[in-house]
């Protein structure tokens, strides 16, 4: 049986904003593992893996509230003990801009390595928008070194995009090393990314964003359906990308319309009969 773990960023409707006790629910619910985020690591490192070590969940991986704050949070992902760190999303407004980024990610691929990390990079659908004669996500594989910078693929923002997450891991063999297990009910198409220059930050470097760009985001969660009603075939996928180099599987609750902890609650039950 695959071990099934939770993006704490799950947690966020607004209602469950306590780390340490969204922590004893993901234990409670089932879940073998936790995705860190921004708000977590409010809780000390040393007390992070403490809490983790008693609600016997694995620290599968983090992400960096920002590109800039990667190395910066690599002494954290070593002292509690996770193999992998990440970035969730980065803006990329133009086709130099993809550039850069990849020449960034090859740089922050080399610390983590260097600390026994592997830097990963997670999509949502503004990475399957065109870049020159290819798209963005082809553009950051092609230029980015396989032994640096690995991929954790959002098979529900693949296929909201209108791509095939199977052909996908398929086309990038070995390069996929995480994958997120999220529904999206349709295919939107790849979005424009956001403009965040002069959006202000939080205290964890988490933007704040005008209401306009909520209610657009908002909109595009909406799409996070009930567990396995979606349109990705997650056994096909699972079976593929166990072949294929992926070593971890992390629910992403978006949206929920009813209580929070019922919809994960739920989730868990479902993704245990095919994943």
């Amino acid at each position: 049986m695959r071990k099934i773990n939770l993006q704490m960023y799950s947690f966020s409707d607004g209602k469950h904003n306590d780390t340490r006790e969204n922590l004893k629910t993901a234990s409670e619910l089932g879940y073998d593992g936790v995705e860190l985020f921004g708000p977590n690591y409010q809780v000390p490192a040393e007390e992070m893996k403490e809490l983790l070590g008693r609600y016997g969940l694995a620290a599968v991986s983090m992400h960096a509230p920002g590109s800039d704050s990667v190395e910066r949070m690599i002494p954290y992902a070593r002292t509690v003990g996770m193999k992998f760190i990440g970035l969730g999303v980065e803006p990329m407004p133009d086709d130099d801009a993809v550039h850069r980024f990849a020449e960034k990610m090859n740089r922050i691929g080399t610390s983590c390595r260097d600390a026994g990390l592997v830097f990963v990079y997670h999509n949502h659908t503004q990475e399957f928008l065109p870049c020159g004669e290819t798209t963005v996500i082809d553009t950051l594989m092609n230029e980015t070194d396989p032994g640096l910078v690995s991929f954790e693929l959002d098979a529900g923002w693949c296929a909201a995009a209108g791509y095939d997450p199977v052909e996908f891991v398929r086309t990038y063999s070995g390069r996929v090393r995480l994958i997120h297990v999220k529904e999206s009910s349709e295919v939107v198409g790849p979005q424009e990314p956001l403009n965040l220059h002069g959006i202000k930050r939080d205290e964890n470097g988490n933007v704040i964003l005008p209401p306009e760009i909520r209610e657009k985001l908002a909109s595009l969660d909406r799409i996070n359906c009930a567990a396995c009603r979606g349109i990705v075939d997650w056994a096909k996928l699972a079976e593929f990308a166990d072949r294929n180099g992926c070593e971890g599987y992390i629910v992403e609750r978006e949206y929920s319309a009813g209580d929070r902890i019922e919809a994960l609650a739920a989730d868990i039950r479902a993704y245990r009969g095919v994943l």
